[in-house]
């Protein structure tokens, strides 16, 4: 046995002990797994919730799976509570697959996980993922979703594929970072041709671009009602200060709730509460009591 693959093994060894319910990105980022993620191969593989992924070295998400087996538990909780045997649900910005998987171990060969994202280099991972994990009920599309079908640009940050925006200004902010044209088509007619109907939960990490997704599936949303959706949102408007994707939200119906940051236990809390909150949770009104309760929504 190799001091590399001892080193590696006790770090991830203790990387799992991790407690908290925020935060794992940073520490399985930190200069310490850094070093470590260098001393292996080019690819690895993270034993996560749902099976094992293929996760490229290097990489921000990758490194969080690699070593501590999540990113942001939080966001994990809700999906535990969401979710059950037979469900149907969608993870729009699947990166290298963390969420999908874990949605796959909830809804079980009876159910169904949707997983869109536009990037080549990410769905050839999820690809080499699903191989190694047979059976798994995790469908890939290898599009973007947005208000229209396009062609876009997508920007790609070194080291952190998990940042990938189709927002333009991303650019700017991460001078060094790829691009790639890629394929964007509305929700409301993708689905509907793809035969995706019934669906419970919808997951959404799109860096920006939550607003252009939800233009273009307003009609899916109407008429599946997702009883719950889970997503990050970073954009404010200049002027109102407001954020029109949970505008959105809200003019269909949904309750939004905010999913601060937490220690050892999570649980939501209002908007108004949670300027600084950039996790946030839409509830359906048909949202059942139980459902409510587990979520800890008074």
């Amino acid at each position: 046995m190799g001091s590399d693959f001892l080193l590696n093994y006790l770090a991830t060894a203790f990387g799992r002990l991790y407690p908290l319910k925020s935060g794992c990105g940073p520490v399985a980022n930190s200069a310490l797994f850094r070093w470590l993620d260098q001393t292996g191969g080019p690819d690895g593989v993270a034993r996560v919730v749902g099976g094992r992924a293929v996760v490229p070295a290097g990489d921000y998400v990758g490194r969080a799976m690699r070593f501590v087996g999540d990113l942001d538990p939080k966001v994990s909780w809700v999906v535990d509570q969401v979710l059950r045997p037979g469900d149907t649900a969608l993870d729009i910005g699947s990166n290298l697959g963390l969420v999908s998987l874990r949605m796959a171990a909830r809804v079980g060969p009876t159910g169904a996980v949707h997983a869109f994202d536009p990037q080549p280099r990410m769905q050839a991972y999820l690809r080499k993922t699903m191989d190694l994990n047979p059976n798994l009920p995790i469908t890939l599309h290898p599009i973007g979703l947005g208000p229209s079908s396009d062609t876009l640009q997508l920007t790609i940050p070194a080291h952190n594929a998990g940042a990938a925006s189709l927002v333009a200004s991303v650019g700017t902010t991460h001078p060094s970072a790829q691009t790639v044209d890629v394929s964007v088509e509305p929700l409301d007619s993708y689905a509907k041709a793809a035969g995706i109907t019934n669906v419970r939960m919808i997951k959404m990490d799109v860096e920006g671009f939550e607003a252009q997704v939800l233009k273009g599936a307003s009609a899916f949303l109407e008429e599946n009602k997702p009883v719950v959706i889970l997503l990050e949102d970073n954009a404010r408007d200049a002027a109102s200060g407001q954020s029109q994707a949970l505008k959105i939200l809200q003019e269909l119906g949904y309750a939004i709730y905010t999913l601060p940051r937490a220690l050892f236990s999570v649980r939501l809390g209002k908007v108004s509460d949670g300027d600084a909150a950039h996790d946030f949770v839409a509830v359906s009104p048909q949202a059942p009591t139980q459902l409510r309760r587990k979520l800890r929504i008074s």
